[in-house]
C-alpha cells in the first residue's frame, strides 16, 4: 500500500503498483495520481492499458465480501476482474465497482460510480455513471469529411 501514500504521482507509483500485482500493459506511459486506492485485497484482478490516466482519489475496487445479513440478498463474497482501456482517462474521485470493463479511449468524469462495463470512445458520469456522449462520430462534418483542429 506504499503506492498509496506517494506524496506526488510519479512513475514510482505506477511501478509499485505494479509490484502489487496490479497488470499494466506499459508502465512508462500510465499516470496513476496520488491516493488512488486499486484493490487492497485482489490488486491482480486490475488491468490497465497503455496510456491510461488515473487523477487522485480514484477508488478501484475487484472484491464484495458482505455481512452476514446482506448475504441473503447478494449471495455470498466475490472477486471480479476490472479492465481499463487503452487510453482511458478516470478523472478525481471517480469508483469503479467489480467486474466493470472499461472501453478504449474513455473519460470517466469525476466523482462518477461505474457499475457497468463502458463503451469505447464515451463519457460517462453520474451515480450510477450513464453515458453523457459519444466520441466516436466527434469532429466529423455533415458530408462524412473529418474537421481537423
Amino acid at each position: 500500500m506504499l503506492a498509496y501514500y506517494i506524496p506526488f504521482p510519479s512513475i514510482l507509483t505506477a511501478f509499485l503498483q505494479r509490484l502489487r500485482g496490479v497488470k499494466l500493459k506499459r508502465l512508462s506511459d500510465v499516470f496513476i495520481g496520488y491516493h488512488v486506492l486499486i484493490d487492497s485485497i485482489n490488486p491482480e484482478y486490475v488491468e490497465i492499458g497503455e496510456g491510461v490516466w488515473i487523477a487522485r482519489e480514484v477508488k478501484i475496487i475487484t472484491h464484495f465480501n458482505p455481512t452476514p445479513t446482506i448475504k441473503k440478498f447478494f449471495g455470498g463474497r466475490f472477486v471480479k476482474k476490472v479492465s481499463i482501456g487503452k487510453g482511458s482517462l478516470i478523472l478525481v474521485g471517480a469508483i469503479i465497482l467489480p467486474g466493470v470493463k472499461i472501453g478504449e479511449g474513455v473519460v470517466v468524469s469525476a466523482g462518477a460510480v461505474v457499475t457497468k462495463d463502458v463503451p469505447d470512445y464515451t463519457i460517462v458520469g453520474g451515480n450510477p455513471a450513464k453515458v453523457i456522449k459519444s466520441l466516436k462520430d466527434e469532429g466529423k462534418e455533415e458530408n462524412g469529411s473529418r474537421r481537423i483542429t
